[in-house]
């Protein structure tokens, strides 16, 4: 029995995209080759009874997309925040800095950057939050960047805030704060991008995640990422979605020019009438769904062109009471950025740019059971660590990964002395054994693919092939390779399922 579409892959923007046709009357089909819906969104409890979000853990640009309440993720999630959204550490045993949820708690920590964090704050309502809204929506919609437009002071504050956009971070930091605890507040947020902060285009993704932090706090689903998947399955299975788990899609059947199905690993097919939508890594869809004889010469070409980032290393650190953190404020933040100064950062980014694993790793700390403590048993608490690291370091032998856990850890005893002591257990996870949990995640990337300038917007992931369809008829991509990129905010998903749309109505047009 053929339907109107499949959807390659039960991922956020695979479920997103699948809910919207579904509601736009299409017989839709989620093939996931998981047991379990979610792609990158999942947890798991160990025996001990700690809750490990597996891959993704911050949910705050989530809230700033159309897609939470679109897909009723608002209600039919649980979600928990602390009074601290996020902390950057940077010298050991001296102070961090915090984002309050109020900007004025914020403001008040920052000392004589207090009013610059203020104005900022006033510019994001004004105009980055509008702004962030056209950039991050389909490619080529005039109507949110005139609303952008009309919100500017004039044509010199758009000049102006161009040159922003393209703007290292450091720089920004540099010129717009005075004190080391702004700088670092806003510029640590950089570090979940592969660009570095000495580098045009990462001051986007800091603006981005540090205003989200200060708008929205740092929401997490109470019970893990898991019931965050759960949410997602639920809307689409509430719109019409046949979600279905443990199938394995291993080609995309092409006739004619056209993807007109999908064959399972188990020999079973299915016919597509409208549209093969597939939330899958692209050169994973070119070379083994599809076939690169279905696929021009020139689109190939230009996908080679298409750069993953880094990996990503994984630490669970499991304790029997709170970490000890020099600097108490830091105890209830979801978020603790580990940065070292803005130098520190900069030649970190640069040696994982290199293919050399950091000195001094950039570590991304989630504190997920300071908001929700069932996550871990009575007075105990855990550490979701994250850092960029090479998926093959060339400086390390093939058994560094035990190593470089040590590394993490000691850069975490240093802002939280006598961590150690209360350490019950720890689970590491390289780069490959990402990929190896989630194909897509090629090499341990978990975004899809770079953040730089020509890595986005109409360069994403093939140059001239931004719309989300692929050079054969009725066949579409919306993972994170395509616009606007990696996290999970759905909006791949989102632009997919109306570009996919909007093509339909065409073609009907054109018919009669």
């Amino acid at each position: 029995m053929a339907v109107d579409a499949v959807v390659i892959g039960a991922g956020p923007n695979g479920l997103v995209a699948a809910t919207l046709l579904a509601r736009a009357g299409w017989s839709v089909e989620v093939h996931e080759r998981s047991a379990v819906a979610g792609g990158a969104v999942g947890s798991e409890t160990t025996a001990r009874g700690y809750v490990h979000d597996w891959g993704s853990a911050f949910y705050g640009v989530l809230h700033t997309s159309p897609v939470l309440r679109e897909l009723g993720l608002d209600r039919r999630v649980r979600w928990a925040r602390t009074g601290t959204a996020a902390a950057t550490v940077w010298d050991p045993g001296g102070p961090g800095a915090v984002v309050r949820r109020s900007v004025d708690a914020t403001a008040d920590g920052l000392g004589e950057d207090a009013a610059a964090w203020c104005a900022l704050v006033d510019w994001w309502h004004r105009l980055g939050a509008p702004l962030f809204d056209a950039a991050l929506g389909p490619v080529g919609d005039p109507l949110p960047l005139l609303r952008v437009l009309r919100r500017t002071a004039g044509p010199r504050e758009v000049v102006q805030t161009a040159r922003t956009m393209l703007e290292p971070v450091e720089a920004y930091v540099r010129q717009g704060f005075r004190t080391d605890a702004a700088r670092l507040l806003l510029a640590a947020n950089a570090t979940h991008a592969d660009v570095g902060i000495d580098a045009a285009g990462s001051t986007p993704p800091a603006l981005l995640l540090a205003m989200a932090a200060q708008v929205h706090g740092m929401p997490v689903p109470v019970g893990g990422a898991a019931s965050l998947a759960t949410g997602m399955v639920e809307a689409a299975e509430e719109a019409g979605v046949v979600v279905r788990t443990g199938v394995d899609v291993t080609r995309v059947v092409v006739r004619g020019g056209r993807a007109v199905g999908v064959v399972s690993a188990d020999g079973t097919g299915t016919a597509v009438r409208r549209a093969v939508v597939a939330d899958v890594a692209p050169t994973l869809l070119a070379r083994d769904l599809v076939g690169e004889q279905h696929l021009p010469g020139a689109w190939l070409a230009s996908l080679r062109r298409h750069r993953y980032t880094s990996g990503y290393f994984r630490l669970d650190v499991d304790l029997d009471r709170p970490a000890p953190w020099a600097d108490e404020r830091v105890g209830d933040s979801v978020v603790v950025h580990v940065t070292g100064d803005l130098d520190d950062i900069a030649m970190s980014q640069a040696e994982v740019r290199r293919g050399r694993l950091p000195t001094s790793p950039q570590l991304i700390v989630g504190q997920q059971d300071r908001a929700d403590p069932s996550r871990v048993p009575p007075g105990a608490a855990s550490l979701w660590v994250e850092c960029h690291c090479p998926a093959v370091p060339v400086d390390a032998p093939a058994d560094w990964a035990g190593a470089f856990a040590e590394r993490l850890l000691d850069r975490l005893e240093a802002h939280a002395p006598g961590l150690r002591a209360h350490v019950v257990d720890t689970a590491a996870t390289p780069p490959l054994g990402l990929q190896e949990r989630d194909p897509n995640l090629v090499g341990g990337d978990v975004g899809g693919g770079s953040a730089a300038p020509d890595q986005l917007v109409v360069f994403r992931p093939v140059a001239g092939w931004s719309s989300y369809a692929l050079p054969v008829a009725g066949l579409w991509m919306c993972g994170a390779a395509s616009h606007p990129g990696g996290g999970v905010h759905g909006l791949c998903g989102r632009n997919a399922a109306r570009a996919v749309l909007r093509r339909e109505r065409l073609s009907l047009r054109a018919v009669r």
